[in-house]
């Protein structure tokens, strides 16, 4: 698989946010008017927990991890998000309905 070195340098756009969600919704991610309103707050709250004041953030989400998980201050980067989202993908699962011999043939 290539590098990406260019996520790591490549700051993210908090301004932007709401707009991703927004054209997400468009091809079927099921985000709420909520969530897209709360979206740059949510970014921040998770990026930098200890300054972003994260409390509305936990009460909406409450099962959510909010920490500085890279012990970085700043703005986070593309990497950052990639990372974020793909340790986030595995807490999806509900395996308490996963049958492991579904797709077995």
């Amino acid at each position: 698989m290539p590098g990406y070195p260019f996520l790591a340098k490549t700051e993210l756009d908090p301004e932007a946010i709401a707009d991703h969600l927004r054209t997400n919704r468009a091809v079927g991610v099921p985000y709420t008017d909520e969530q897209i309103a709360n979206a740059m707050a949510d970014l921040k709250a998770q990026a930098d927990p200890d300054n972003a004041g994260s409390d509305a953030f936990a009460k909406r989400y409450p099962k959510a991890v909010v920490r500085n998980f890279d012990g970085k201050g700043g703005a986070p980067t593309e990497m950052d998000a990639l990372v974020a989202y793909l340790q986030m993908l595995g807490t999806l699962v509900d395996f308490k309905i996963y049958n492991e011999k579904a797709n077995l043939r």
